[in-house]
């Protein structure tokens, strides 16, 4: 049975990453069944953590969110900050559908810290691209253009291209603070 469960848990996956959007629903619920069943804390955690991404991506943010809460303590208490983080970053993502853009931004800033804590670059990076995509549309543009020029900062590529973007975004952040 374990077999299966993993195997469904795959289809569920590709279901997801193809946009078919309620299969990838229906196996990870079947899937969560399972762990619930057997008291898999992790699994269960790591399962309502999909259904929220899943939930997210059809913009029907109150099943997310009823899904990931408390999924990031499930992970700290299992010492993984790595998925803690990321259980915060998806609460945040819930949290912003809903637009409780404040509550999304504080839950953002704390995924942040504990992703700058475990060395975690790459998803730190989407998350601070994230927080000034949330910024700008909540017209805190300063903060937003200093979020952007972390995620550059972050970067090992100094082509061409980010230099002008890093400069670009220097420039536009000093032109916004002698406005103020």
């Amino acid at each position: 049975m374990e077999n299966e469960i993993y195997a469904v848990k795959e289809q569920a996956l590709k279901d997801y990453s193809k946009k078919r959007y309620q299969q990838a629903i229906d196996g990870f619920k079947h899937c969560l069944q399972f762990f619930q069943e057997n008291g898999d804390e992790l699994s269960i955690a790591e399962m309502q953590n999909n259904l929220c991404v899943t939930y997210v991506q059809m913009k029907n943010g109150t099943e997310a969110l009823a899904f990931v809460q408390g999924t990031e303590k499930v992970f700290a208490a299992h010492g993984d900050k790595k998925k803690q983080a990321m259980a915060l970053s998806n609460t945040a993502a819930a949290l912003e559908v809903l637009h409780r853009n404040d509550e999304a931004l504080d839950l953002y800033q704390q995924a942040l810290d504990i992703f700058k804590e475990v060395g975690e670059k790459e998803m730190r990076t989407s998350v601070l691209r994230r927080v000034a995509d949330l910024q700008l549309r909540s017209k805190r543009e300063l903060q937003a253009v200093a979020s952007m020029e972390a995620v550059y900062d972050q970067g090992n590529d100094h082509s061409l291209k980010d230099t002008f973007f890093r400069t670009f975004l220097k420039n536009i952040r000093k032109m916004i603070t002698k406005q103020n």
